[in-house]
């Protein structure tokens, strides 16, 4: 059950951006997504690029902010939109196997990434670190 955050609302989160294994996954696969950003093809491949590379460095880079933004609602709202963006690179990656087969073995390995980074924002914003 989730507890009501309004009661949250004045308590500082404790969280540690270097010790969340979903934040340093998150780099992994941003690193691993501007690498295959390099070898995409087909049509509108620099633009397809692009939008990949956002969204895979958008994970991490809200990840970060969640932990420092120093209350509950705002760590929580900050993971929301960490998963948001994982399930926009998971849109880039499906669309860029289907264009590119040529990269789908790859692709496929980075995808079961990004869902298990999915996962584990989805069980840290359940389970966030202490608050005080």
């Amino acid at each position: 059950m989730q507890r009501p955050e309004v009661l949250d609302c004045g308590m500082a989160i404790h969280a540690h951006v270097g010790r969340l294994l979903v934040h340093q996954l998150a780099s992994e696969v941003a690193a691993e997504s501007i690498r295959l950003a390099d070898r995409i093809n087909g049509p509108g491949a620099d633009k397809r690029a692009d939008q990949l590379v956002r969204a895979a460095i958008s994970v991490p880079s809200n990840i970060a902010e969640a932990c420092g933004r120093g209350t509950l609602p705002e760590f929580r709202r900050f993971l929301v939109y960490a998963r948001g963006s994982a399930q926009e690179l998971r849109t880039h990656l499906e669309i860029a196997r289907r264009v590119d087969p040529e990269q789908q073995t790859h692709i496929k390995r980075l995808e079961s990434r990004v869902a298990l980074v999915i996962k584990m924002l989805s069980r840290l914003y359940e389970h966030p670190p202490k608050t005080s």
